[in-house]
């Protein structure tokens, strides 16, 4: 399993954790024009009542160059998230198995 492990700064809300399936991962500019770029990670398999979409943040995605949207799509994965300030769902730790695909691209 590829493990990336980060803490930022709380936010307003609590944290939740999920489990999934990367259904689709892609990097987005924020804000749009930036230079600031994070990865939206669109989940499948979560509970009800949590969030489908979250956001991989930019810090995270420096630290390990390893986590990019072909590496991580299809793929089982746990994260602690939490919301901010504008609803969004920032991802504090994310956890993404390494070999097995449990979810093909064109499914």
């Amino acid at each position: 399993m590829m493990r990336l492990s980060t803490t930022l700064v709380r936010r307003e809300g609590s944290a939740m954790r999920l489990h999934g399936i990367v259904q689709t991962a892609e990097l987005a500019e924020n804000p749009p024009g930036g230079e600031r770029v994070e990865m939206l990670l669109r989940l499948q398999g979560v509970g009800r009542g949590q969030p489908r979409l979250v956001v991989v943040p930019f810090e995270m995605l420096l630290a390990d160059p390893a986590l990019d949207p072909e590496s991580v799509r299809g793929h089982g994965c746990e994260a602690e998230v939490e919301q901010n300030a504008e609803g969004r769902w920032i991802v504090a730790e994310i956890h993404v198995a390494g070999r097995s695909v449990l979810r093909p691209p064109d499914a």
